[in-house]
């Protein structure tokens, strides 16, 4: 999709979540990071909390993080995370 940031989520046992969504909210240290397409190249730590992102058919999605970092670049968004809990936050 053109519009699309692609989001992948990796644990110590591989990868969690791998697909795409048009915007993207994550626990940073200081508050919550609003992604969207195009958003500038940024490296940060993540605090426990609700990573939240909506695909482009408009549904929401909420998963548990327990912290790690968050790298975006060329409309790639990559965490590396301690856990991710699959079951909803």
């Amino acid at each position: 999709m053109a519009d699309a940031i692609r989001l992948r989520v990796l644990t110590d046992t591989g990868v969690a979540l791998d697909e795409e969504a048009v915007s993207i909210r994550a626990p940073g240290e200081i508050g919550y990071l609003g992604i969207l397409r195009h958003h500038a190249p940024l490296v940060t730590t993540l605090s426990p909390g609700k990573l939240t992102w909506r695909r482009a058919d408009g549904h929401s999605l909420t998963r548990r993080l327990d912290g790690g970092f968050l790298e975006v670049l060329r409309n790639r968004v990559t965490i590396l995370a301690q856990s991710f809990d699959e079951a909803t936050a």
